[in-house]
């Protein structure tokens, strides 16, 4: 086989020439140099090994099946592993686990490479060489370190209740969320096992085995219908999953390779829930999913155009994210926009959209403050309460703000936690933000005067309101 390269490799020939050899690959790409000047692929894999399994020796996979191969009768991983490409380039059990001599003779966590090592995406950079590179640039290589911190001084919180560690724990889903276990029924320990594993060893919020199965064809296609062992679904217009009402458990469990993380966990407009939930926003700030497909925010009367073209496209997210299956994940008008917009025409439009939103958001934004300032003294009280109180300031009682500044202060956050300021969909941020000011028109709320502000100017406007919700979200994760 092309990739049997442990068979040589460990058996006769030291770990620095070893270093040499591996790079050579049944894969698609071979080793590279990571991002930052980390050093080779090949010698960040040999890193990941205990200094009892580099004396070991290459097995079978054949041998490796004595215990794994039917372990689990309802999850066989030998049987699955010959259905997948894998098999057919040569990828073996070893090519991921080391080699594996010494854990045959004596199986131990200690001389073999597991649980969480072996989710490193260096693993899979073996053989996915670019792939691996373009990862290292993405915002999934990069780990927000406060929530998973957070996880580990107070478990319960963090992790089984509010489920925060869910999304920025790529070893959370690996372990427990992708093999059906609920983060409900896990220990303290468990969660501060891991939360520690991530901040020290897989420091990633996400890792290649969070979105693909290493073991097994999943039946999940791709945006081209090719099988990527795709661990979700690309493409669904089931937006009962994200809808009001589910539960924290249901937002982490989404069967959407990008929405499972990147939406709003369920946030509810009704005016019930914005009168219950005064302290801040409800939406968490990754509602992305909700802002492509429409729904979520106060749609107040007559008609709406929920979504558009962007919520149909084959692949939805990873139409415009992952053109030509680039990891990066960031939109390239060159090719993710094709062959709707011309690059010109997309980024004009986006351009043009984005100072628009951004400018309709700020005029918002003023009349709530002129509002707050002539009916409170204070232009910070139409704010969440957890917001005006980190700012030093003392909430007024929230049944003194009336439900029209409410339904206009959770659009305003509707479009802000989405970050993408009218691109995903650009007719309902409009809407959300026109049905704001149709509120504030009802309590004769003063227009906003014409703004000289830049759009940059604008934007650190938004962006400051983004980091104080957020911040009140830290507080109060529940």
């Amino acid at each position: 086989m092309k990739n049997r390269w442990f068979a040589t490799l460990f058996a006769s020939i030291p770990v620095v020439a070893a270093v040499l050899a591996l790079q050579s690959c049944g894969g698609v790409g071979g080793t590279t140099i990571g991002n930052g000047g980390q050093g080779s692929v090949t010698e960040q894999f040999l890193a990941l090994l205990s200094d009892e399994q580099r004396t070991a020796t290459s097995i079978s996979p054949e041998e490796c099946a004595d215990c794994h191969g039917g372990r689990n009768p309802d999850d066989p991983i030998y049987a699955h592993w010959k259905d997948t490409k894998h098999f057919t380039k040569g990828v073996t059990c070893e090519s991921c686990h080391g080699p594996g001599s010494v854990h045959k003779a004596n199986p131990t966590a200690t001389n073999i490479l597991t649980f969480p090592k072996v989710t490193s995406p260096v693993v899979c950079g073996q053989c996915h060489g670019p792939i691996h590179e373009q990862f290292n640039f993405s915002q999934h290589a990069k780990l927000i370190q406060s929530p998973v911190e957070e996880a580990i001084a107070d478990p319960g919180r963090y992790g089984r209740n509010s489920r925060c560690i869910a999304c920025h724990s790529g070893l959370v889903r690996a372990e427990f969320v992708d093999k059906g276990k609920d983060l409900g029924t896990l220990t303290d320990e468990e969660i501060r096992e891991v939360a520690e594993n991530t901040l020290t060893t897989v420091p990633h919020s996400a890792d290649c085995v969070t979105c693909h199965n290493p073991h097994k064809k999943t039946g999940n296609l791709t945006q081209n219908g090719t099988e990527a062992q795709l661990q979700h679904k690309v493409f669904t217009l089931d937006t009962e999953q994200i809808g009001p009402g589910k539960s924290a458990a249901e937002f982490t469990t989404i069967d959407h390779l990008c929405a499972q993380c990147h939406n709003g966990r369920g946030t509810d407009p009704s005016d019930n829930k914005l009168s219950s939930g005064t302290a801040r926003p409800s939406m968490h700030d990754s509602n992305q999913m909700q802002m492509l497909m429409g729904f979520g925010g106060v749609d107040g009367t007559g008609p709406v155009q929920q979504n558009t073209a962007h919520a149909q496209a084959p692949g939805q997210c990873t139409k415009c994210h992952m053109p030509d299956s680039r990891h990066t994940f960031t939109v390239s008008f060159d090719k993710g926009c094709a062959p709707c917009h011309t690059p010109a025409d997309a980024a004009a439009r986006a351009t043009s959209i984005k100072s628009e939103i951004l400018g309709e958001l700020v005029s918002l934004r003023t009349r709530m403050e002129a509002w707050a300032q002539g009916q409170f003294g204070n232009s910070l009280y139409w704010e969440y309460t957890s917001v005006i109180n980190a700012e030093g300031g003392t909430a007024p009682d929230q049944s003194l703000v009336p439900i029209e500044i409410k339904r206009a202060r959770h659009n305003y956050y509707f479009v802000v936690r989405s970050g993408d300021y009218g691109v995903h969909n650009a007719p309902y941020a409009k809407h959300l933000i026109r049905v704001a000011n149709d509120n504030l028109d009802a309590l004769n709320a003063g227009k906003a005067p014409p703004s000289r502000l830049t759009t940059d100017q604008k934007l650190e406007i938004i962006k400051a309101d983004k980091r104080r919700a957020l911040k009140a979200e830290m507080e109060d994760p529940g």
